[in-house]
C-alpha cells in the first residue's frame, strides 16, 4: 500500500504536520500517530483545511471515521473522495413547527425564566456557548433562544434510524467525543459560514454534580476561525431534583432560568498556531462570563 502512494503527498502532509502541529514537530514517516506529536481535534480541524487550501481534497468527504496517522490521510487524499453536502437539507427543518406546539408546555412545565435575549445578534453567525447539566438543557435552548439554532449532540444519541432523524429535523447533529471529529467540526464552520446561530456546550459533557466541568476550547476555536460573536449563556435549573422514589429526576419540580450574557466579539485569526493559543485565553473569559450568569 504505501508504494502505491505519492511520496510528494506524505512529505506535504510532513510540513504540514510540523507548521501546524502544537510541537512543531516533524513526523519521523507516515506511520506517525498523530496524537502522539500533539494533535487534538483542534488540530486536526486545522490540519484538514491545511490540505483542503495545499491539495484541494476536503478529509471530512471521506468514509474514514478517524485519521489516526499521518499515512492515513495520505490514503484519503489518494482516493477519490465523493463530494457530499457540509450540511444535510433536513438539518433544522421541523424545529421552528416543533418549537410553536410546544414552547408554551414546555415554559409552563419548567417554570421556565428566559432573560438576555437582546444579547443574541438578531441575523448573522453567532456561538452560543452553554453549561450543560441534563438532556433537558437541549429543548430548554431551542425555546429561549430568539432564533433558530442548531447544536452539536452526542453521537450516542443517533443510535439508529428513527432517532437520528429526529435530531436531525430537531437541528441536532452527531460530535463524536473519542476521536479527533473533524466531521462535526466542519458541519459547525458551514453553519455559521451561512449565518446560522450554533449552540455548543464547552464542558463536552453532563456535569451530574452541578459542578462547572473544566471547559474545552472548541467553541473559542470556532469564534476566531470564523469572526463569528461567542454568546456565554447559563442554564439553572435543568439538573436533578429529589423525585417522588427518592432518587432524581431531571424532568420534575423544575425552576428553569437561562441567561443570555452580552457577545464576546473576536476577529479572525488566521494563523492556527496563533488561534488556538488565543483560543486558550478566551476560554477563560468565557468560563469567568458563564460563572457570572449562574450567580
Amino acid at each position: 500500500m504505501r508504494a502505491e502512494r505519492d511520496p510528494a503527498v506524505d512529505d506535504v502532509l510532513m510540513d504540514l504536520c510540523e507548521q501546524i502541529g502544537p510541537r512543531g514537530v516533524r513526523p519521523s514517516d507516515p506511520e506517525t500517530v498523530l496524537a502522539e506529536i500533539g494533535f487534538d481535534s483542534l488540530a486536526s480541524a486545522d490540519l484538514a483545511a491545511a490540505v483542503e487550501e495545499r491539495l484541494g481534497v476536503r478529509l471530512t468527504d471521506s468514509e474514514v471515521a478517524e485519521f489516526r496517522t499521518v499515512g492515513d490521510v495520505a490514503g484519503a487524499i489518494d482516493r477519490e473522495l465523493a463530494a457530499r453536502p457540509r450540511v444535510h437539507h433536513h438539518l433544522g427543518r421541523s424545529q421552528q413547527r416543533v418549537k410553536a406546539l410546544c414552547a408554551g408546555p414546555l415554559r409552563l412545565y419548567t417554570r421556565m425564566r428566559v432573560g438576555g435575549t437582546e444579547n443574541v445578534p438578531g441575523t448573522g453567525p453567532v456561538i452560543i456557548a452553554a453549561n450543560h447539566r441534563s438532556m433537558l438543557d437541549i429543548p430548554v435552548m431551542v425555546v429561549a433562544a430568539p432564533r433558530p439554532v442548531y447544536f452539536m449532540a452526542k453521537q450516542e444519541l443517533f443510535g439508529d434510524r428513527a432517532r437520528s432523524r429526529l435530531w436531525l429535523e430537531l437541528g441536532g447533529f452527531p460530535v463524536q467525543r473519542k476521536i479527533a471529529d473533524i466531521r462535526s467540526v466542519d458541519v459547525a464552520l458551514a453553519l455559521l459560514e451561512r449565518g446560522e446561530a450554533v449552540v455548543v456546550y464547552p464542558e463536552g459533557r453532563r456535569s451530574k454534580t452541578g459542578e462547572m466541568l473544566p471547559f474545552l476550547q472548541g467553541p473559542s476555536w470556532l469564534a476566531f476561525r470564523t469572526g463569528a460573536p461567542l454568546v456565554p449563556c447559563g442554564v439553572i435549573g435543568t439538573g436533578l431534583h429529589p423525585g417522588w422514589n427518592g432518587k432524581g429526576s431531571a424532568w420534575i419540580g423544575k425552576h428553569v432560568r437561562v441567561a443570555f450574557g452580552p457577545p464576546i466579539q473576536v476577529e479572525r485569526e488566521v494563523d492556527p498556531r496563533a488561534r488556538r493559543d488565543k483560543a486558550e485565553a478566551l476560554t477563560g473569559q468565557l468560563l469567568s462570563a458563564i460563572h457570572e450568569l449562574l450567580a
